[in-house]
């Protein structure tokens, strides 16, 4: 992922209705990760919205959605209820606009970043190999792991697997409007909003590997 942050990059992802100084604050963010550096060195400061909409938003983080995960010991699906992160456009998330064909929310499971360590090591016995890839995780170096910082107000980060995604009823979704308080951890702020964005494309739409396939 060594292109992933160029900076010539970024400026085609950022949208025109930003103003020069927020491409600017925007921008100085995402690069910190161009250069091979240090969790400690790397800044997550305004990753989340301070105020929420009324309504939720891609990259939202929600609690204790109803998910299908695959049990190797029994070879069948089991329910769960875990936290998720929106991966489905803003727009597709509104059951009031009417289309030909309906669409369904797609998210992708979050796992706290502690029980996620706790289960690497178990996989990884070489402490520096381990540290490594746990540095690696929160510097965003993997394209399937999405790192998500712990809020200003709370201890608890995540990883989320895009490759584990998941579909989900719109209109189950919708039905959780009037409890958004409960359901809603997290709304990602530009900063993490566009993390996320260069994260998800880059996994999904890897164009520019100039490799014949």
């Amino acid at each position: 992922m060594e292109n992933l942050f160029d900076k010539h990059h970024l400026e085609r992802l950022l949208p025109d209705y930003l103003t020069h100084a927020e491409k600017g604050r925007l921008l100085k963010a995402l690069e910190q990760f161009q250069e091979k550096g240090s969790w400690n060195s790397t800044s997550y400061a305004h990753f989340y919205l301070n105020k929420k909409p009324d309504y939720f938003l891609q990259g939202d983080l929600l609690r204790g959605i109803r998910q299908a995960i695959w049990n190797p010991m029994t070879d069948k699906f089991q329910k769960i209820y875990a936290n998720a992160l929106i991966l489905s456009n803003t727009c597709d998330l509104d059951s009031s606009n009417e289309r030909v064909i309906p669409k369904d929310v797609v998210l992708a499971p979050l796992t706290p970043f502690s029980d996620f360590v706790e289960e690497l090591s178990l996989l990884v016995t070489n402490k520096n190999k381990l540290a490594t890839i746990i540095q690696g995780v929160k510097l965003q170096t993997y394209s399937n792991v999405f790192y998500l910082p712990p809020h200003p107000q709370s201890n608890q980060d995540f990883v989320c697997f895009f490759d584990n995604a998941f579909w989900f009823p719109t209109e189950e979704l919708t039905a959780y409007l009037p409890n958004m308080e409960q359901i809603r951890l997290q709304s990602l702020d530009y900063f993490g909003y566009y993390l996320f964005l260069v994260k998800l494309s880059y996994h999904f739409c890897r164009l520019p590997e100039e490799k014949q396939r």
